[in-house]
């Protein structure tokens, strides 16, 4: 894997701020990370939510007990 640098500006205090959980470098690419994540799970939502409301499937409470029981014992 190939790594690329990435410039950041930021502020005097945000870098302090930043400073304080660790190593600079590490820790923007921490938040890199989550904030990809969280772009990533939106996207899924977004692709869950379309999907449940084009194929809306009615089950009774009944049946949703029965299927979580089933599902417990495996």
């Amino acid at each position: 894997m190939t790594l690329k640098t990435v410039s950041v500006r930021i502020s005097e205090e945000e870098k302090r701020q930043l400073k304080k959980y660790g190593k600079l470098s590490d820790t923007l690419r921490e938040g890199m990370k989550l904030y990809l994540n969280k772009k990533k799970s939106d996207e899924l939502l977004c692709k869950l939510e379309k999907l449940q409301s084009e194929s809306q499937i009615t089950t009774s409470t009944e049946e949703e007990v029965t299927l979580i029981r089933e599902d417990r014992k495996r």
